[in-house]
C-alpha cells in the first residue's frame, strides 16, 4: 500500500518506521520548503535512512504529493492545530485517513470532513493507540462480560512532566504548552478521555477546574480536574497534569461486584472482587511487550479496515466526541 506521512516529528517518524517494517511504500510531506524545517531530530532521521540505503521520498507541496505519489492512505502526524490543513485536502482527493490524536483542536472543518467521508466512502481512524494496549483491552472485555457488575464510578489519574517527553528538544519550542498550536493537557492527554468514553460513553454533564497552574512555560492549561456524570447514576473523576514526577497513568473502574485497576506505568491490571474476604487477581503485560507494539497494532488494524472495508476501531465520530469532551472541560477553566 502507498502511504503518505504528513509530518515527520516524533510521532511521524514512529509511524514511518513501523509502516516501513510492515512493507508499505512510503513518502513524506513536509510543510514549508526544502530549506525550511531543519530540526536536528529530523535531519538525523533523514540522514539515518539515507545512510541505510533507504532515502526518504519527500514532498514539500501537499497537492503535488497527493497527485504524484497517489497514496492509498494518508497519515496525519503534524501538530494538532494543522491536522485539518492536511486531512481536508486529502479527503477531497478521496484518500483514506489515519489522524493522530486529537482529531483537531477546534470544530473547524470537522463537518466537512464527515461529509467527505460519507461521499467518498473513506475510512478515517483517529490514533488513540491505548485502545490497543493488551491489558486495557482485557479490562474492557472483562467489563463487558460483567466481571465487576454494573458500573458505579471511575477514576483516571494521569501526570507526566512535559520536560521529560522529548529529551532532544526544549519543550518550550514544541506545540504542547501553547494554545495556538493545539496544546494543553486535555488534548495532549486526550488518550485518557478517550478510553473513559470508550468504556462508559459520553457523559450528560461535565464539570472541571484548573488551568495554567504550574511554573512551566506556555499559555495552555497544564492541570485539569474534572467530574463526569451519566444518566445511569454513574460518576467519574479525572486528573490530568503536565507537572508531576514520577509519571502516573491509572484507571480504576468500580462496579457493583468488584473493582478493576489498570496501571500503565507498572504494566498491571488488578481485579478486586467486592465480596468480603476475596483475593485480588493480577495480570501483567506479556513478556517482551513494548510500547511501540500498540502503534504497530493500530496501523495493522487500520490497513485491514481499508482492505476489508470494515469499520476502524476508533472512528472519526469517536475522535470528534473526545475532542468535544476535552473542549467542554477546558472551557470551564481559569483563563
Amino acid at each position: 500500500m502507498r502511504i503518505l506521512i504528513c509530518g515527520i516529528g516524533s510521532i511521524g517518524q514512529r509511524h514511518y518506521k513501523n509502516l516501513r517494517r510492515l512493507g508499505h511504500e512510503l513518502a513524506v510531506f513536509r510543510s514549508g520548503n526544502n530549506t525550511g524545517y531543519n530540526h536536528p531530530f529530523v535531519k538525523k532521521f533523514l540522514s539515518g535512512e539515507e545512510d541505510a540505503g533507504r532515502p526518504v521520498k519527500e514532498f514539500f507541496n501537499l497537492k503535488e504529493a497527493l497527485a504524484q505519489f497517489s497514496p492509498h492512505a494518508v497519515w496525519v502526524t503534524n501538530p494538532n492545530a494543522r491536522h485539518m490543513d492536511v486531512a481536508l485536502p486529502a479527503a477531497r482527493a478521496g484518500r483514506h485517513l489515519f489522524i493522530e490524536k486529537p482529531v483537531s483542536h477546534t470544530d473547524d472543518g470537522l463537518d466537512e470532513l464527515e461529509a467527505l467521508r460519507r461521499r467518498h466512502g473513506l475510512k478515517i481512524m483517529v490514533g488513540y493507540n491505548l485502545r490497543f494496549h493488551p491489558l486495557l483491552r482485557k479490562m474492557k472485555a472483562m467489563f463487558e462480560a460483567g466481571e465487576i457488575g454494573a458500573p458505579i464510578s471511575a477514576h483516571v489519574a494521569v501526570g507526566e512532566n512535559i520536560e521529560d517527553w522529548h529529551p532532544w528538544e526544549d519543550y518550550r519550542t514544541a506545540y504542547a504548552p501553547w494554545r495556538s498550536s493545539g496544546g494543553g493537557v486535555a488534548l495532549c492527554f486526550s488518550h485518557d478521555i478517550d478510553y473513559l468514553y470508550w468504556f462508559l460513553g459520553a457523559p450528560k454533564r461535565v464539570l472541571s477546574v484548573g488551568g495554567k497552574l504550574t511554573p512551566l512555560a506556555g499559555d495552555a492549561e497544564d492541570t485539569v480536574k474534572a467530574l463526569w456524570e451519566w444518566d445511569e447514576r454513574v460518576v467519574a473523576s479525572l486528573h490530568l497534569d503536565y507537572w508531576q514526577r514520577p509519571a502516573e497513568r491509572t484507571f480504576t473502574l468500580i462496579g457493583t461486584t468488584g473493582t478493576m485497576t489498570w496501571d500503565y506505568c507498572a504494566g498491571t491490571l488488578t481485579l478486586f472482587p467486592h465480596a468480603r474476604g476475596s483475593e485480588p487477581t493480577d495480570w501483567r503485560v506479556p513478556d517482551g511487550f513494548d510500547r511501540n507494539d500498540m502503534f504497530v497494532a493500530e496501523a495493522e488494524h487500520f490497513i485491514t479496515a481499508i482492505r476489508e472495508d470494515t469499520e476502524p476501531a476508533v472512528t472519526l465520530q469517536d475522535g470528534v466526541a473526545v475532542l468535544r469532551l476535552a473542549r467542554e472541560m477546558t472551557a470551564q477553566l481559569m483563563p
